[in-house]
């Protein structure tokens, strides 16, 4: 049970400090794109990406203290 709130404590505070660095290195990106038939127009963004790498980065920089300091 302490290991396992250690490594929730540890994930969140890596994932919030990743995701201001993936921030600075790949720009949020919101533009504004037509359809395919060119009557409407809808929203692009790069978020999901964003977050992605910076949970990927947090689990496993949390793993890897996890198994460093038990």
């Amino acid at each position: 049970m302490e290991t396992a709130a250690s490594f929730l404590i540890l994930l969140v505070l890596y994932f919030l400090g990743g995701l201001a660095v993936v921030q600075l290195v790949v720009k949020p990106v919101r533009k504004l794109v037509p359809n395919a038939n060119g009557q409407s127009k809808h929203w692009e963004t790069n978020y999901s990406k964003l977050l992605a790498i910076s949970l990927l980065l947090s689990i496993a920089t949390a793993t890897l203290a996890l198994f460093i300091f038990p």
